[in-house]
């Protein structure tokens, strides 16, 4: 499969060396930044802007940026009848369970663990060595960091960020758009649009 990567930052290295590692092609990237057209990043050529994706021929196209509210901008912007074929980057060494449901455009990265019966939205990065257990529910646009945890049973809002080293207790539900400061613990749950920071996590709005 040829894959295009909307976005050309550090998350859109690790994406297309995941889709590489899995096999797969990367035509190159594109981002909105005039600078780095005409650059490489991992020998792979940034080929213009976000726009012009449907001006190269591929299989499928991933939007690859780290910052959840960009992410939906980009998306929004490619809504039917223009957008492209969503596809996943899924990682050799991430661990996925069979029964697990997954979205489109999800990035599943390296170590990364979903347990059974667990159901991810769309566009929504599982990073490094995070893991997420059994029967979560993680919407649209979210991202869980690198190295966090999810217990089971915990709901993950849209556009919800968990920071790098992140815990969340069972059953716990998280807002949509709220932010999960690195190395919280999360032992309740919590509202929509705020930050959650320390052990236990105490959260204010922003």
């Amino acid at each position: 499969m040829r894959v295009l990567i909307l976005g050309a930052g550090g998350h859109a290295k690790v994406v297309a060396d995941t889709i590489e590692t899995s096999g797969h092609v990367v035509v190159g990237f594109l981002d909105d930044d005039p600078g780095l057209w005409g650059k490489q990043r991992l020998g792979l050529p940034v080929l213009g802007s976000i726009a012009e994706y449907a001006d190269f021929a591929a299989d499928g196209t991933i939007v690859a940026i780290g910052s959840n509210q960009t992410r939906k901008e980009i998306c929004g912007k490619l809504e039917p009848p223009a957008h492209p074929r969503w596809v996943n980057a899924l990682h050799p060494h991430a661990i996925l369970a069979r029964s697990a449901r997954l979205g489109v455009g999800d990035a599943i990265l390296t170590a990364a663990v979903v347990n059974a019966d667990t159901e991810i939205g769309d566009h929504v990065i599982i990073n490094t060595g995070a893991t997420v257990d059994h029967d979560c529910r993680l919407s649209s646009f979210a991202h869980i960091g690198p190295g966090a945890h999810l217990a089971g049973g915990v709901v993950v809002g849209r556009g919800v960020l968990i920071g790098i080293g992140a815990s969340v207790a069972p059953g716990c539900v998280i807002g949509d758009w709220a932010i999960i400061g690195a190395g919280a613990t999360v032992i309740h749950d919590i509202p929509d649009r705020v930050v959650a920071t320390g052990t236990p996590a105490r959260w204010k709005e922003v």
